[in-house]
C-alpha cells in the first residue's frame, strides 16, 4: 500500500523545467506568489528548451524604435507579424493568443537575453529582431531568471503523475521522486502547465521528452484539447546509427549553400518544384511544402524500408560537398566546438555523405500544434488550471511557424502572472481523499499487474501504430484502422505490467505512466485526423487534397466523458482578420501562390 510521504503547500504550482514553467514562474512569483516548481530532470536543463537549434525574436519595430537594436528592420511590424501568423496558421488561429503573443514577447523575449548575456552567454543578432542562441545557453539563461526572484522553491526529478482535484478545481498534483521513491501531494492555489508537446513515433527528432503528460492529466482532469490533428515534421537522420534521430540534415538544409538532390529508395529522382527547394534556406513553411510532397512518395511506396529516403551528392565534388558543409559550420562557429552541433560532428557527418555519395533520412516529429483548449490568458477552463506554450495551442492554428520558443516563455509569463494575480485572494483548497487516493490507484495497480503487455512491447506497438496512422500524408483506411489499434493496445495497457515493484528511480514505471498520456494524446489526434476531411496546415489527407473553406474553417475539440473522447467544433476567435471565403482550394497550389512564409523566421544571414 503506497503512502504520501508528505505535503508541500504553495500559492502557485508549476510542472514543467523548460521556458514556460520557467517564465511561468519569475511572473508570478513577481506577483506575490509563493511559487513551486515541479521538473521530472532539472530545471533549465529538462525537456525540449535545450535542444533550440536556432533563434528567438520580436518583431522588427519593437526592436528598432523599444530596444534601439542595431540592423533591426523596423518594416516587420506587430501588424505584419500578427498578420503572417494568422495567415501561415491556414486561419484557425485564435486571434486573441495571437495578440497576446505579438503585443507580450518583446518584453520577455529581450529579458531573457539579459539574463543570458549576464552570463556571458551568446546572443547573434540578425534581423529584422531574432537572435541565435544555442538550447543550453537558453537554459542557463532561464535559471539566472529564477534565481533573481524569491520564494521559488524547486523540486528537481519529481515525476507529476496527476492532477488533483476538489470538486471541479485543480487543486494540485500528485509527484513521484524518483531518486528516493518518495509520493508527494502538491497543493496549490492555481497551478499552471508547462509539460510541452506529444511525439509518438519511432523515429524521434532531437526534441525526444514529448510524452504528452500535461495534455493527457489536463484532459483527465476536465480540459478540453484542440487541434490535436496538426503536428508539425521535420527532415531527420535515420542513418548513420549514431547519429538516427538528429535534425542536423534538417539544418544543413537551412544553409543557402547546401544542395543536394532527393531520391527515393531506387534511386529515382524525387520531382520537388523548385520553390520549394529555394524555401529552404528562407522559411519554415518549407517544412509543410516537404510533409506534402515527400509523403505522397512515401505513400506510393517508393520510401525506404525506414519510411525514409536520400540526400543524393552523386553530382558533387569533394570540394563542392566541403563548401557546403564549410558554410553549415561557419553557421554554429562559436556557439559549439567547431566542427560540431550540440554533440553531433559536423565533420564525420560530411565525411560520410563523401564517402558513400548519399545518405537516408526520414520525417521525424518536431512540434505538436494540438494541445489543452486556453484562451489569452492561459486558463483551460478548468477552474485553478492553467497551461502554456506547447502543451497548449491555439496560437499557431493549424502550423507552427512562429517560433515556439518565444510562445513558451510569452505565455508562461502570461500564465504565471494571471494565475498569481487571481489567486491572491482565494483561500488554498486541499485535494479530495478520493482524488488522492484515485492518483496513487493508479501506481498501485501498475506496479501490481502480472502477466499483462510489457513496457517494451506497449512502446513498440504504440509508435508502430502511429507511424501507420498519424503520418504525413493521411486517408480514411489508415486512419479508422489506427483508432482501431490505438483502443485495443488501451484495454492492454491497462493490465501492463512492471518488472520492478517499487517506486524507487524506477524507469519502467515512469515509462509506463508516459506511455499511457501519449496513447490518450495519439488516439484524440487520430480521431480528429479522421473527423477533419481536408487538408490544411499540417494536415494533410490523401482523399481529401483540398483545403476547404466551405466546411472546414472550424477548430475540433474533445472533451473526456464517461471514458470517451467527445469530439465538436468551434469556430476560431476572431479580432482582425477575417475567415476566409467558402471555398474548396488547391492546397499545393495555395501554398506556393499566398503570400505565406513569417519573415521573422528567415535566416538573413
Amino acid at each position: 500500500m503506497l503512502k504520501i510521504a508528505k505535503k508541500v503547500v504553495t500559492d502557485v504550482l508549476v510542472i514543467g523545467g523548460g521556458g514556460a514553467a520557467c517564465t511561468a514562474a519569475v511572473a508570478a512569483s513577481r506577483n506575490g506568489a509563493k511559487v513551486v516548481m515541479v521538473s521530472k530532470g532539472k530545471v533549465g536543463n529538462s525537456g525540449n528548451t535545450i535542444m533550440i537549434g536556432g533563434s528567438y525574436g520580436m518583431d522588427g519595430e519593437s526592436a528598432y524604435y523599444d530596444y534601439k537594436i542595431p540592423g533591426a528592420d523596423p518594416s516587420f511590424t506587430r501588424e505584419v507579424m500578427f498578420e503572417s501568423i494568422v495567415n501561415d496558421g491556414f486561419n484557425l488561429s485564435d486571434q486573441k493568443i495571437v495578440q497576446q503573443f505579438v503585443d507580450d514577447s518583446p518584453l520577455i523575449v529581450y529579458e531573457v537575453k539579459q539574463w543570458g548575456e549576464e552570463l556571458g552567454e551568446r546572443f547573434d543578432f540578425y534581423p529584422p529582431g531574432n537572435w541565435d542562441v544555442t538550447g543550453r545557453s537558453f537554459g542557463r539563461a532561464l535559471i539566472n531568471g529564477i534565481k533573481k526572484c524569491e520564494n521559488i522553491t524547486i523540486y528537481n526529478d519529481v515525476s507529476v503523475t496527476d492532477l488533483l482535484k476538489n470538486g471541479d478545481k485543480v487543486t494540485g498534483a500528485l509527484g513521484m521522486d524518483l531518486y528516493n521513491g518518495e509520493l508527494i501531494q502538491f497543493e496549490a492555489k492555481a497551478t499552471i502547465l508547462g509539460t510541452g508537446g506529444f511525439q509518438p513515433y519511432t523515429l524521434k527528432s532531437s526534441n525526444t521528452d514529448s510524452t504528452g503528460d500535461g495534455q493527457a492529466m489536463a484532459y483527465r482532469a476536465g480540459a478540453k484539447l484542440a487541434d490535436m490533428e496538426f503536428i508539425l515534421f521535420m527532415v531527420t537522420a535515420i542513418e548513420p546509427k549514431e547519429y538516427r534521430g538528429s535534425i542536423l540534415p534538417a539544418l544543413c538544409t537551412f544553409r543557402a549553400a547546401f544542395d543536394y538532390d532527393a531520391v527515393d529508395a531506387s534511386g529515382k529522382l524525387i520531382d520537388i518544384p523548385k520553390k520549394v527547394r529555394e524555401m529552404e534556406s528562407v522559411s519554415e513553411m518549407a517544412k509543410v511544402l516537404d510533409m506534402y510532397y515527400y509523403g505522397k512518395v512515401l505513400n506510393e511506396g517508393r520510401g525506404t524500408k525506414n519510411d525514409g529516403f536520400y540526400f543524393d551528392f552523386h553530382r558533387f565534388t569533394d570540394e563542392e560537398i566541403d563548401r557546403m558543409f564549410d558554410a553549415v559550420m561557419e553557421h554554429f562557429e562559436g556557439f559549439y566546438p567547431h566542427g560540431y552541433y550540440h554533440g553531433e560532428s559536423i565533420i564525420n557527418y560530411r565525411d560520410y555523405i563523401k564517402k558513400h555519395r548519399r545518405i537516408e533520412v526520414g520525417f521525424g516529429g518536431e512540434y505538436s500544434v494540438g494541445g489543452i483548449y486556453i484562451d489569452e490568458n492561459m486558463m483551460t477552463g478548468v477552474p485553478g488550471l492553467y497551461a502554456a506554450g506547447e502543451v497548449g495551442c491555439g496560437a499557431f492554428g493549424a502550423n507552427r511557424v512562429a517560433d515556439a520558443v518565444v510562445e513558451m516563455i510569452v505565455q508562461g509569463y502570461k500564465a504565471g502572472e494571471v494565475a498569481a494575480q487571481r489567486s491572491a485572494g482565494e483561500v488554498l483548497v486541499e485535494a479530495e481523499k478520493a482524488s488522492v487516493a484515485k492518483a496513487v490507484g493508479t501506481l498501485e495497480k501498475i506496479l501490481s499487474n502480472k502477466g499483462g503487455i510489457t513496457v517494451k512491447q506497449a512502446k513498440e506497438r504504440l509508435q508502430s501504430i502511429s507511424d501507420a496512422t498519424l503520418k504525413l500524408l493521411r486517408n480514411e483506411q489508415t486512419l479508422a484502422k489506427g483508432i482501431s489499434d490505438y483502443e485495443a493496445l488501451k484495454e492492454e495497457m491497462d493490465n501492463i505490467s512492471i518488472t520492478a515493484k517499487g517506486l524507487l528511480y524506477n524507469r519502467e514505471l515512469l515509462e509506463a505512466l508516459q506511455l499511457r498520456n501519449l496513447l490518450t494524446c495519439s488516439t484524440v489526434s487520430a480521431k480528429m485526423a479522421l473527423m477533419r476531411k481536408e487538408s490544411r496546415g499540417v494536415h494533410l489527407r490523401e482523399d481529401y487534397p483540398l483545403i476547404d473553406n466551405v466546411d472546414w474553417q472550424v477548430r475540433l475539440v474533445s472533451e473526456q466523458k464517461c471514458d470517451n473522447d467527445n469530439l465538436s467544433t468551434v469556430l476560431p476567435v476572431v479580432t482582425k482578420i477575417p475567415m476566409k471565403k467558402a471555398e474548396r482550394i488547391d492546397y499545393g497550389t495555395y501554398v506556393m501562390t499566398e503570400d505565406l512564409g513569417m519573415k521573422n523566421q528567415e535566416d538573413a544571414k
